[in-house]
């Protein structure tokens, strides 16, 4: 755009943010930062040509307005819905969006890979929401800064991660030395939401050649005030009233979320030695420990391999370490937790947003089972309801060894019982073992067809195949719900036990085949993995009629 109608541009920022807080407000999903980048993305477009230029957002939460803005308006209101728009940027969803994110830090590198042997176009990286913590960034910040080719990095410089933002760099004073350490010419906008000054300095920008470090202050939740008081409740807010900015539908009953902060604050009174780290995630859990007991609770920021190695040397220094981390991003620090098993150190993971979910295929828990079930010296427990889980979360305390704890989603009550596991149904006909999310759907199976038997088993690993072998001996099927991958996941090393102990059994597995599960509400998503509750009941019935 050689002339810029500024006024337009005014009106159209406040448009963006009208369907950004819209749609967040009816279907929930990401508000606050994609409200704070309005600006930066219309001075981008204005300026560069991204039929040639290149842009990747790191994670994408910042994305929205560019989605609307490079022909995706009337398809907006479909985001993160079964055959909608992806609430991050998808290379199979735009010939504009470069790089499929949904995970944070990852923006530099692939900017950096697009512009060498391309010295006629820009290379832009949109670094902001906490990225500047992740270890991936600096390794490409840093090759960058050798290699010198025709890249900009944009810093969106918020304050912000999901919470308030942690790290050296969270000093403002600082980020100009360190960018200039690994060779970017820096440059300031301490005016994030002033269009014409975005688009001057971009201007600017254009003519240099080398790599450039643009740091840029802007305001998570810009333009709509609840999101602008309160930026971390609204980074992925619940459904919501526009006009008080209240949730639209109350939360009801306990969850694990509400709950597991009671066990924590009992730990702080009982060790002196406690702690609780996490990598950003202090709202999920840990609010009400931090408040309390703010020594205790340590946020490393968003950055997972270190947070996992840090937790791992302060439970090696004789402390009780308990490391919350969400499951669907666990597996960027698999070669920090292969460190912890193979050193058997006492430490316990607390993993939430387990299993399948609603988030689309960039953010699944579906990884933890395959990953940790290969891995000796780990204990694997998956409570139902929690008093189960106060339970478990005391027994994992006091074991020799890392333990990975999953957050129940499923509050089902569990009578105390003696031993490895207890049926919550009995029958002759068919044994049906859940794993992970799936105790409700086992016990709806039994509830509609006589003679299913559900056995409850917390700890997955070790597996008390000797007990278990019991149950399936005298029903002679055995159904598998997983929450995760049917291949590699548990449900295939119980059933090779089960048969390396001579038990004579028909089987079926069913959980996440050979695919990524696709986006939409976590009943459609159930569907189209092969969890569906009338396609479990049809797989019960099929194996009880099974003969051999």
């Amino acid at each position: 755009m050689k002339k810029v109608d500024y006024n337009a541009l005014k009106t159209q920022a406040k448009d963006l943010r009208d369907m950004i807080v819209k749609r967040a407000s009816k279907d929930s999903g990401h508000c606050a930062s994609p409200l704070g980048a309005v600006e930066l993305i219309q001075a981008l477009l204005a300026v560069y040509d991204f039929k040639k230029d290149k842009i990747v957002f790191d994670v994408g939460h910042q994305a929205h307005a560019y989605k609307i803005l490079t022909g995706r308006k009337d398809k907006f209101f479909t985001m993160s819905k079964k055959g909608g728009l992806r609430a991050y940027p998808d290379i199979f969803e735009s010939p504009y969006d470069f790089y499929g994110v949904g995970h944070t830090a990852t923006a530099v590198s692939a900017a950096l890979g697009y512009s060498i042997g391309h010295p006629e176009y820009k290379s832009i990286a949109v670094v902001g929401d906490g990225s500047l913590t992740g270890g991936e960034v600096f390794e490409g910040l840093n090759h960058a800064g050798q290699l010198q080719s025709n890249l900009l990095v944009i810093y969106n410089d918020n304050g912000m991660s999901l919470t308030e933002n942690i790290g050296a760099l969270h000093d403002k004073s600082k980020v100009k030395g360190f960018a200039e350490s690994v060779g970017f010419e820096y440059l300031y906008i301490p005016e994030g939401h002033d269009t014409k000054k975005i688009i001057n300095m971009l201007e600017t920008v254009k003519k240099i050649k080398k790599p450039v470090f643009l740091h840029i202050i802007t305001t998570k939740g810009k333009g709509y005030r609840y999101a602008e008081k309160s930026p971390s409740t609204f980074h992925w807010p619940a459904p919501f009233d526009i006009k008080t900015g209240n949730a639209s539908i109350p939360s009801t009953g306990d969850s694990w979320f509400k709950h597991s902060h009671k066990k924590g604050i009992e730990y702080v009174k009982k060790y002196k030695n406690v702690y609780f780290v996490t990598p950003a995630f202090v709202n999920w859990g840990l609010a009400a420990i931090k408040k309390a007991y703010p020594s205790k609770v340590i946020d490393t920021g968003i950055s997972e391999q270190h947070c996992v190695t840090f937790s791992s040397s302060l439970a090696l220094n004789k402390n009780k370490v308990l490391c919350y981390i969400a499951s669907m991003f666990l597996p960027r620090a698999f070669d920090q937790v292969i460190d912890v098993c193979l050193q058997k150190i006492p430490m316990v993971f607390v993993m939430y947003f387990s299993g399948i979910g609603d988030g689309g295929y960039t953010h699944q828990g579906i990884y933890t089972f395959p990953m940790l079930s290969m891995l000796p010296n780990t204990t694997i427990i998956h409570p139902y309801g929690l008093n189960e889980y106060d339970r478990l979360l005391d027994k994992a305390m006091m074991m020799q060894g890392p333990v990975f704890i999953q957050a129940p989603d499923e509050n089902i009550f569990v009578k105390s019982f003696i031993g490895s596991m207890i049926p919550l149904r009995k029958g002759k006909k068919l044994t049906i073992l859940p794993i992970g999310n799936m105790m409700g759907k086992a016990l709806r199976v039994a509830d509609n067809i006589q003679g299913v038997e559900v056995v409850y088993c917390p700890q997955l690993k070790p597996f008390d195949g000797r007990a278990f072998a019991k149950y399936v001996e005298e029903t002679g099927k055995l159904l598998i719900l997983e929450d995760g991958f049917v291949r590699g996941g548990l449900g295939e090393s119980i059933v090779c036990d089960l048969q390396s102990r001579g038990v004579d059994f028909a089987y079926d597995i069913l959980g996440v085949k050979d695919m990524f599960p696709e986006q939409g509400t976590l009943r459609e998503v159930y569907e189209y993995v092969g969890l569906g509750d009338a396609h479990i009941h049809e797989s019960a019935l099929r194996l009880i009629k099974r003969t051999s």
